[in-house]
């Protein structure tokens, strides 16, 4: 069957699917059909989300013809320096790496002080307005 699934602020595109298909397969089919990694997807039918692990079938308003509404959300921060490292690593080495910062980046944020932060994001903020 076909469904479409609306990106919200952006495009539609039409994808066919089986019945037994689960939502994370549809996911994996958005990301090779609009470059929108699986993770960072959230699928709605009617405003409510649906399950990675439920097939479409287990959802009944689901039908030929279908839109469903796609919410495409902000990479976290380990997930931008982990793909960054799998551009030059084998995957492995990507996941240890990424540890190995984001442990360092935490440990050298939490010695920071408010004072810190604060000279910081009024850099950040002059930059921006210049």
């Amino acid at each position: 069957m076909q469904i479409t699934i609306k990106v919200l602020k952006g495009s539609d595109c039409t994808l066919e699917v089986a019945p037994t298909s689960t939502i994370l397969e549809v996911k994996q089919q958005i990301e090779t059909e609009l470059q929108i990694s699986a993770a960072n997807q959230k699928l709605l039918l009617l405003g409510r989300p649906l399950n990675n692990e439920q097939t479409i079938a287990s959802y009944p308003n689901i039908k030929e013809g279908t839109k469903l509404n796609l919410v495409v959300m902000k990479p976290c921060l380990r997930d931008s320096i982990q793909r960054g490292f799998r551009k030059h690593y084998p995957e492995q080495q990507a996941e240890r790496l990424t540890n190995e910062f984001m442990t360092d980046f935490e440990k050298k944020l939490n010695e920071q002080s408010l004072d810190d932060l604060e000279r910081f994001a009024d850099s950040i903020v002059s930059r921006a307005t210049t």
